[in-house]
């Protein structure tokens, strides 16, 4: 890119594609960032949901896009980590068909059972799933999702294990049947069920992140309870098309991660228990790489079939 153009970019609105119908974190994220974004560049980012297919539909819509900086993806583990190695077949390569940008964030579950459940904290809810083999089921909003993929990690690094998977039609009707009684425990978004929590209709056992959440201060994470290195994040983040103008990468990276610092921008995103993170172009790729690792191996070793 010669120095005219470094100058003049963006010189018109940037298309910025979230693969999730409308509502939830991942949008209420990538809406937040846009706003501040947008005023940085002097120039609109055109918001565009494009759900279907597990998110398949609108990355690959991105992996397919001109390499010209003016089309963005708004990336998750499910796009880049999870659905390319559940999936019998996806259109795109996660690693190859990407450029990594930066990170807007992670969101992090937590292990809640139903208010009657026998234990309030993670040793004895351990103790008592292994006293109850094949008793014991869990929910989830689908399969290949994190609250799905939690619960296989943690049965894959807690020998003894052996419950049984429930998967519902999205995230609410998996809290729903929580509530209800229906199942027994699940993983779910701190931030979708921090009000559940506080009004006593279910139990906060332990937090997936590597530290504790500031808005569940008393919860402990379950890499404190007794299982070291146990993570399990939601993330997000920005992807080009591969093959994009390195000096455009740099610069949406410089406006994304001042962005995090925005004072109106955490005001909202906290409130939704995102965790903020700064991260290098560089970074961001090692971070995927690793979490599509990661969930690979997680994946192989809970024989979980492909969709």
């Amino acid at each position: 890119m010669n120095l005219h153009a470094q100058e003049t970019y963006p010189n018109r609105p940037i298309k910025f594609v979230i693969p999730f119908a409308p509502g939830g974190v991942t949008d209420l994220t990538g809406r937040t960032f846009a706003k501040y974004v947008s005023e940085a560049l002097k120039q609109p980012l055109i918001t565009e949901n494009k759900p279907g297919a597990g998110a398949l539909i609108g990355a690959n819509y991105v992996a397919r896009a001109p390499s010209d900086g003016y089309t963005m993806l708004l990336g998750t583990n499910v796009t880049h980590a999870i659905n390319p190695q559940l999936m019998a077949s996806t259109p795109y390569d996660p690693i190859k068909d990407f450029q990594p940008v930066a990170m807007f964030g992670l969101n992090g579950n937590v292990l809640v059972v139903n208010a009657s459940f026998p234990a309030n904290d993670f040793d004895a809810f351990i103790k008592y799933v292994k006293e109850k083999p094949g008793d014991i089921n869990y929910a989830s909003g689908s399969v290949g999702s994190s609250a799905h993929l939690a619960a296989e990690l943690l049965k894959q690094e807690v020998k003894g294990l052996d419950y049984m998977h429930v998967p519902y039609n999205g995230p609410s009707e998996a809290m729903s049947a929580l509530i209800g009684g229906h199942v027994d425990f699940m993983f779910a978004n701190i931030g979708a069920a921090i009000t559940q929590i506080k009004s006593g209709k279910i139990k906060a056992i332990a937090v997936t992140t590597a530290k504790r959440e500031a808005q569940l201060p008393d919860v402990p994470t379950i890499a404190e309870s007794g299982v070291p290195g146990f993570e399990v994040v939601g993330w997000m983040a920005a992807f080009l098309p591969k093959g994009a103008p390195p000096e455009v990468t740099t610069r949406l990276n410089q406006v994304i991660n001042d962005a995090q610092a925005n004072p109106e921008l955490r005001k909202t995103l906290d409130a939704a228990a995102l965790i903020p993170v700064v991260a290098t172009p560089d970074g961001t790729t090692k971070f995927v790489q690793d979490e599509y690792a990661k969930w690979g191996r997680v994946i192989r070793d809970g024989n979980i079939p492909k969709l």
